[in-house]
């Protein structure tokens, strides 16, 4: 006796088990049913957007450190899979570390008020709407060059004016 074969229509999705959905498939040319191809499509986007949140690009230790945090409610929502979750987030703690380096050749091209400029324009469209944070982005004072006096030794600073 030979064992029955599965319909055609039938979903190819298997649990971690190795059992196969049931459920018919979309159309011929798909081979999930609804809910599996809407779990694969349509919520990986909106877990990305819902990642990425306001920032445009991951290119602020605030930016990743908001899709860290928001990985993490989606990981414990179970919206992301474990697995995937650990890779994000170990991407993402890449970026946290090349940061330093992208920031250096940023200062380097264009010069640290260019760059600083940049920086702070990022983070106001970001949160542009959160009135709260906007408010105090504003309040930060901006940073000058620091006058730097040269002390020799044995001599004391109200000396070195002279």
């Amino acid at each position: 006796m030979t064992a029955k074969q599965p319909p055609e229509n039938r979903c190819t999705h298997k649990t971690a088990h190795g059992r196969r959905c049931t459920m018919p498939t979309v159309s011929p040319d798909v081979a999930l049913c609804l809910p599996h191809w809407q779990r694969k499509n349509g919520d990986a986007q909106t877990v990305s957007a819902e990642l990425l949140g306001p920032f445009a690009e991951l290119t602020t230790a605030t930016a990743v450190n908001h899709a860290l945090a928001k990985l993490f409610s989606l990981a414990a929502e179970g919206r992301v899979a474990p697995r995937n979750a650990a890779v994000l987030a170990y991407i993402g703690q890449l970026l946290l570390n090349s940061l330093s380096a992208v920031r250096h050749e940023a200062q380097l091209a264009r010069g640290h008020d260019k760059w600083h400029g940049d920086l702070r324009r990022t983070l106001r469209e970001a949160i542009l709407g959160r009135q709260d944070m906007l408010a105090e982005l504003e309040g930060t004072p901006q940073f000058r060059p620091v006058e730097v006096k040269y002390v020799g030794p044995g001599q004391r600073e109200e000396d070195s004016d002279a």
